[in-house]
């Protein structure tokens, strides 16, 4: 049997999408956001200086001095067959002499190693100059300027007879964590706490945005009967928890449009810099800076499946609190006032997800994992990182699904309750009061009509 009370939702979500879509700023608004995804990993392959190799050189002369102990071998360049005619001589020549012959030659580059004495150990530095108005262009010089990095590298390693195995010894990095010997037995492998950080500093931003986004438009659609006056006309076709639900899900559909958009647009972005290597020439420097370590995560095809399923919950609850404020608010000034309440919900999330990964605590991430407030936030990372096992998220999940639940219904209430409403914003207590009072309200009048109805 269908809920009279839900007759009419897709009425009022189509109408509420198609008013959505018909402004013109809603569309650019989407249109600048693709563009922005789009022109961003481009953008920052242009700014890291990453050029793409070359596959045929103009360079026939390369003026090569070198003013380290080390001696380069440069067999390897010559060895590539874009550089198998490349003609290298050596000099000891000054930098404005280089300057005039590279200039001079259009195709021409010259290429000086250096060491200095830093504070900590000397560092060598290899630059390569090309004329600017010759024919030799920066991809090329970037090209050779790699091949020679490896080649001085390889002669280094070979002056003080270090084999590949052992150079592959000395650079592979080193993975430790502190486990409990029950883990240990158990074989349970957990992230470090810098990709635990990580991972949850990031995933609760997200989630953030995510609410964040989704208040303004679930307080503009509350209010907006409101403030038109046309509550009165509304309600004699649909009920108010229809009214209220069919414009919660067109707010899902704008925020989530939104992303997929975003998401296209990197889609795009990273199909643009997949000829010139794709954006892993990034990878590395994340995991150094950050010490964060992509192969400690347990990604998996069911654990994107929860992702999703986590963000719709999260909106969920974010949006029946925000349904729940929006509905106190009478005019756009009052606003203000009751986004109080989210902007707490969503600052208390973030800040336990951002630092409850530092105590390296179980009761912590079990706590935080559980307890609804904190769960959106921190529950699949800590089920990602291994801190927490598949049962504890299910149960995490239905925790917060059932909350999410709540909210949406007390929201379709208070939404009922506070149409007619013109006060100012009234307080939690009040709210709670009003809500017991109508209550107590219908069910008197549920029993007046039964024994009539007999």
């Amino acid at each position: 049997m269908k809920n009279p009370e839900l007759h009419g939702v897709g009425t009022v979500f189509r109408y509420t999408v198609q008013q959505h879509y018909k402004t013109p700023s809603v569309v650019a608004f989407l249109v600048i956001l693709f563009l922005l995804a789009a022109g961003s990993m481009p953008l920052a392959l242009l700014m890291s200086g990453h050029e793409s190799e070359v596959e045929e050189t103009k360079i026939h002369t390369l003026y090569l001095r070198n003013e380290c102990a080390f001696s380069i071998v440069t067999d390897s360049v010559l060895a590539d067959e874009r550089y198998q005619a490349l003609k290298i001589t050596e000099t000891d020549e000054d930098d404005d002499t280089l300057s005039e012959k590279v200039l001079a030659e259009a195709d021409a580059a010259a290429a000086v190693i250096s060491m200095k004495d830093g504070m900590l150990m000397p560092s060598l530095t290899l630059r390569t100059v090309y004329g600017e108005n010759g024919d030799v262009t920066s991809a090329d010089a970037e090209t050779l300027n790699h091949l020679l990095e490896n080649a001085l590298h390889d002669s280094l390693m070979a002056s003080l007879a270090i084999t590949k195995d052992q150079e592959a010894i000395v650079n592979s990095g080193v993975t430790s964590r502190v486990a409990r010997i029950a883990d240990y037995r158990a074989g349970a492998e957990e992230s470090n706490t810098d990709t635990h950080v990580f991972v949850n500093m990031f995933y609760c931003y997200f989630i953030m945005i995510l609410c964040g986004i989704s208040i303004g438009y679930v307080f503009q659609q509350c209010m907006e009967e409101k403030v038109s006056k046309l509550v009165e006309s509304l309600l004699v076709s649909v009920s108010p928890t229809a009214l209220l639900t069919g414009k919660l899900l067109a707010v899902m559909l704008f925020v989530f449009s939104g992303l997929a958009v975003v998401g296209l647009g990197f889609f795009v972005s990273f199909q643009l810099i997949k000829p010139f290597g794709g954006f892993g020439f990034a990878a590395p420097t994340v995991e150094n800076i950050l010490h964060f370590s992509f192969a400690d995560l347990h990604f998996t095809l069911p654990t994107i499946l929860l992702f999703v399923v986590c963000i719709l919950i999260a909106f969920a609850m974010c949006a029946g609190l925000s349904g729940i404020s929006g509905s106190c608010c009478s005019k756009t000034e009052d606003t203000q006032q009751a986004s109080l309440v989210s902007m707490t919900f969503l600052l208390t999330g973030y800040l336990a997800g951002a630092f409850a990964p530092m105590f390296e605590s179980d009761a912590v991430n079990i706590f935080c994992s559980l307890f609804p407030v904190t769960s959106v936030f921190t529950a699949l990372p800590n089920y990602t990182c291994g801190k927490i096992g598949l049962p504890l998220l299910l149960l995490a999940l239905v925790i917060q699904a059932l909350t999410a639940l709540f909210l949406m219904r007390t929201a379709g209430r208070v939404y009922k309750m506070m149409l007619l409403y013109r006060g100012g914003v009234p307080k939690p207590a009040q709210i709670i009061r009003m809500l017991k009072e109508n209550k107590a309200a219908e069910k008197a009048a549920a029993g007046k009509e039964a024994p009539h109805a007999e």
